[in-house]
């Protein structure tokens, strides 16, 4: 049956989620750097401005306009055969008309006035290119206009932009291979510890995990370990229950027959009766302990119609001497497919159809319907007797009976078992008259 977790592998979730995590760490510290390298840069270009600036401010204290607007001049052709210069000043008059500089005019949208700047120079009449300045109003109403494009940091970003994606490519590429790998392999080392468990259900107590998982030194490994001793220790003991259960069982059988063999000697045919009861009963017994005890059966796929018709064949005849009509009923069952164990379905549906002929007066009708649902497969056995006192499973299997008759309780009780071991339900309900007992088996990949 397939289980609906498996197509949601938990590591490869863990894993997913911790590469995204590094992903976003990744991309937090690369814009925390470019963040940082930013601010350090326009820091930078501030505090060589400011220097300039009081030099220059000193410097327009002392010289005449002219004098100061050569200065400024002789400033600009330093870079004047630099595409783009760097530096960048514009020294305005007091009605706001540029006496010298290297910018076109004041950057639009920013007042003519003083105090820090931060424009795209193209704002200005010159290439465009971000850009931080200072102003400042010298004496006679002049103001004075110190920046510094900030382009050898854009420069810079431009180079470390691609480097920075290359890295996170790289990056990925390797998170995601590794975590590839490490989910494959770890559902790998899964995948091969639950085919020990499968092979328990197909019987085989001598499953163990691999010696590979096991000396794998981690927390998977460990539990390996403890998988393979709780396995060990559970072979250990269904091996010694079996031994005690057999040995039980044919000394019990041995005096039974004993018994039984004398009784016919004698003549006392209620006793042999009543020793042949016990002897099923023996029977019985050891078939619910070997249920109960754990694993030991081969599970297969079954076809219910099939099962249901062996299982009414044996009571045929039965049915005929008591005047009950036995009916199997498959129009529905096309499809009806179930996994389980053969002798042990057998059984219980044995013991189902035993109850309802013991249940049923001369001239009724015992029905075994098989029906394909969506999503499971039912086995019904409905009588047409007095019912039984409770619809409760429980409180029958206590009570020991189904009906009137005693001595049933046991046989539900194997019923019971059965379902479990196969994931069934049963369901019970008072049809007045008659009652009726419904096996219900999830097919795989579908919830009961």
């Amino acid at each position: 049956m397939s289980d609906p977790a498996a197509q949601r592998p938990l590591l490869r979730r863990v894993l997913m989620a911790n590469l995204l995590l590094a992903l976003l760490l990744y991309a937090a510290l690369v814009a925390a750097a470019l963040l940082t390298l930013t601010q350090a840069a326009e820091r930078a270009a501030r505090t060589d401005i400011a220097a300039e600036l009081r030099v220059l401010a000193r410097h327009a204290e002392a010289l005449k306009v002219v004098a100061f607007a050569d200065e400024i001049e002789y400033r600009t052709q330093l870079e004047a055969d630099d595409a783009l210069a760097q530096s960048l000043y514009l020294l305005l008059r007091r009605d706001g008309s540029k006496l010298v500089g290297n910018l076109e005019r004041w950057p639009d949208g920013s007042p003519a006035a003083a105090g820090r700047l931060r424009f795209d120079a193209a704002q200005a009449g010159v290439p465009a290119g971000r850009a931080v300045a200072e102003a400042a109003l010298l004496e006679g109403d002049f103001l004075l206009l110190v920046g510094r494009r900030l382009e050898p940091v854009d420069a810079m970003l431009r180079e470390f932009l691609p480097a920075a994606l290359l890295g996170l490519a790289g990056f990925v590429a390797l998170a995601s291979m590794l975590t590839l790998r490490t989910a494959r392999q770890f559902r790998q080392r899964i995948a091969a510890t639950n085919a020990v468990f499968d092979g328990l259900r197909r019987g085989d107590l001598k499953q163990r995990v691999s010696p590979d998982i096991v000396e794998g030194g981690d927390e998977l490994a460990q539990l390996a370990t403890n998988v393979n001793r709780a396995l060990a220790e559970m072979e250990r003991l269904v091996k010694g229950l079996d031994a005690f259960s057999q040995t039980a069982a044919h000394e019990l059988n041995r005096e039974l027959s004993h018994l039984r063999d004398e009784a016919r000697a004698s003549g006392a045919s209620r006793f042999v009766e009543a020793t042949e009861r016990l002897i099923e009963l023996l029977r019985q017994i050891l078939t619910l302990a070997r249920i109960e005890a754990g694993p030991g059966f081969e599970n297969r796929a079954l076809d219910a119609s099939a099962l249901v018709a062996a299982a009414a064949e044996v009571y045929r005849d039965a049915a005929q001497l008591g005047g009950v009509d036995l009916v199997v009923d498959t129009s529905g069952a096309a499809g009806a497919t179930i996994h389980g164990v053969e002798e042990l379905l057998r059984s219980a549906l044995m013991n189902l159809i035993e109850n309802a002929l013991k249940h049923s007066p001369p001239g009724a009708a015992v029905k075994v319907a098989v029906q394909a649902e969506a999503h499971a497969v039912t086995i019904a056995v409905r009588d047409q007797g007095p019912g039984a006192a409770s619809d409760d499973l429980t409180q029958l299997i206590a009570a020991g009976s189904q009906g009137p008759a005693p001595g049933h309780g046991f046989g539900l009780r194997l019923v019971q078992a059965v379902a479990i071991r196969h994931g069934a339900r049963i369901l019970l309900q008072n049809t007045r008259p008659g009652f009726e007992v419904t096996m219900r088996f999830s097919r795989s990949g579908s919830a009961q």
